[in-house]
C-alpha cells in the first residue's frame, strides 16, 4: 500500500512525544515490508529539522505549517495529492485533520486519548472551548462510519462517550523497544526518582515536586531527575528554586537513549503525576528498564500500571508519597516489582503493533475490523 499518515508533529519536533514514536516507529516496520509511507505534519524550523521535506528510514516526511496552521495546509496537500495515496491514517492529537472532508480514499483515525478536560488545563477559555467541542461534538459525527484505533482501553471507552461505536474501535497497544541489556545500567540501591516524557501543565510535575521536600525528611539522600521538554518546564525549574530543591532535583532537559536508560536503570521507581494519559508510553519503558512506575489512577495509566504487580496507583498525593517510600525504602519490595515490570513491558511490541495497525488499514470494512479485534485480544492479566 502507498500509506498517507497525518501528525501533528515528527520526531525532529522539540516537543514529539509518544504519538511520534507511536506513529515513526510502525511506518519503519512498513516500509520494511514494501509498502511507501508518506507522513505529512508541521514543521519544526531549521534548528531541528535541517530540512523541510525529507526520507528518513525510507519514509517521507513532508513538513508545513505550525502548531495550528499544519491543519490548513494537510487539508490543501489531501486536496491535491490524495489520488496518489490507497490509504489514510489520520492521528487526533486533541483534534484530528478531519481527513475525511478532504479525500475519497478510505481513512482510519488513531487516537491517544481524549483530552476532555485537558484542553481547559493546557490553553484559555475559547480555544479550550473550540477543541473540546470538536473533539465532542464534530468527531464523532465525522468519523461515525470509519474505523478508529484506541492505544487502550480506556481511550477506546472515552470515545464510546463521545458518541463512537464501540464495534468500530479497536485496540491496538504502542510497542515498546527494549534496552540494550550490554549498556542498560545495573541499579544499585540509590534512592533516586525518575521522570522521563514531555512536560505539559496536564502532565502536573509540580504536584511531584511539592512531594520532595516530605520525602526529603524522611530520606535525606533522595533525588528527583526529570528528562524531558516542553512549555511547562519553566514554571517547574521556578518551583524547584522556590522550595530550594535545586541539590536534590535535576532538570536534564532533553536526554538521548543513552541517557535516559541511566536515568530510569539508576531509579529505584519511576514517578508520573499526570492527570490523564491514553496509554503511558512512558511507564512501559520505564518498565523495560526493570523500574517499576508509580501514578494516580487516572485513564490511560491504571491500565498501563498493573497495580500491586507493576508498580502502585494513588488516589491522592499522599497516596503518592506513601508509594514513592515504599520503593525508596525496601529494596526486596522493589526488586519483586522489578521483575513483574520487566515480564509486563516484553508484551508490547512494535512488530505487533505495527502489524495489528496494518490489518485495519487493510480492512475493507468495519465489520473487518471489528472481527480481527476480537480475535487479536488485549494483553495478558
Amino acid at each position: 500500500m502507498n500509506i498517507l499518515a497525518l501528525n501533528w508533529r515528527c520526531t525532529s519536533h522539540p516537543q514529539a512525544g509518544g504519538a511520534e514514536i507511536n506513529l515513526f516507529e510502525q511506518a519503519r516496520r512498513w516500509v520494511e515490508e514494501g509498502h511507501e509511507v508518506t507522513v505529512f505534519c508541521s514543521d519544526p524550523g531549521r534548528a531541528h529539522a535541517p530540512v523541510r521535506d525529507e526520507h528518513l528510514d525510507g519514509i517521507k516526511v513532508v513538513r508545513r505549517g505550525g502548531r495550528f496552521g499544519v491543519y490548513f495546509y494537510a487539508a490543501i496537500f489531501l486536496l491535491l495529492n490524495f489520488w496518489k495515496y490507497d490509504r489514510v491514517l489520520d492521528v487526533a492529537n486533541g483534534i484530528p485533520f478531519f481527513a475525511p472532508l478532504f479525500t475519497t480514499r478510505p481513512v482510519v483515525l488513531l487516537v491517544h486519548h481524549v483530552h476532555d478536560q485537558q484542553w481547559f488545563a493546557e490553553f484559555s477559555l475559547l480555544p479550550a472551548t473550540v477543541g473540546w467541542f470538536l473533539e465532542r461534538r464534530v468527531v464523532p459525527l465525522l468519523y461515525r462510519r470509519r474505523p478508529v484505533i484506541a492505544v487502550s482501553p480506556t481511550t477506546r471507552d472515552a470515545l464510546v462517550e463521545t458518541g463512537l461505536s464501540r464495534s468500530r474501535i479497536r485496540v491496538i497497544y504502542n510497542g515498546v523497544e527494549q534496552p540494550d541489556r550490554a549498556q542498560q545500567v545495573a541499579y544499585s540501591g540509590e534512592r533516586r526518582i525518575a521522570y522521563v516524557g514531555r512536560i505539559k501543565r496536564y502532565k502536573r510535575l509540580e504536584r511531584l515536586v511539592r512531594l520532595i521536600p516530605a520525602l526529603r525528611s524522611e530520606f535525606p539522600d533522595v533525588h528527583l531527575d526529570i528528562a524531558g521538554t516542553g512549555d511547562a518546564l519553566p514554571l517547574v525549574e521556578d518551583l524547584i528554586c522556590e522550595l530550594g530543591l535545586q541539590e536534590c532535583v535535576t532538570t536534564h532537559g532533553f536526554v538521548n537513549d543513552r541517557k535516559k536508560s541511566e536515568i530510569l536503570g539508576r531509579a529505584a521507581v519511576f514517578a508520573t503525576p499526570s492527570m490523564h494519559e491514553g496509554w503511558g508510553l512512558s511507564v512501559i519503558e520505564a518498565n523495560s528498564h526493570g523500574c517499576p512506575a508509580v501514578a494516580y489512577d487516572v485513564p490511560g495509566l491504571r491500565v498501563a500500571v498493573r497495580h500491586g504487580l507493576t508498580g502502585l496507583l494513588a488516589r491522592d498525593d499522599d497516596a503518592f508519597r506513601r508509594a514513592l517510600a515504599l520503593f525508596l525504602a525496601d529494596v526486596e519490595v522493589r526488586q519483586r516489582y522489578s521483575a513483574a515490570a520487566l515480564g509486563w513491558s516484553r508484551r508490547f511490541t512494535w512488530e505487533s503493533c505495527a502489524a495489528q495497525t496494518l490489518e485495519v488499514l487493510y480492512a475493507d470494512s468495519v465489520s473487518h475490523v471489528s472481527r480481527v479485534g476480537s480475535v487479536a485480544g488485549e494483553p495478558a492479566a
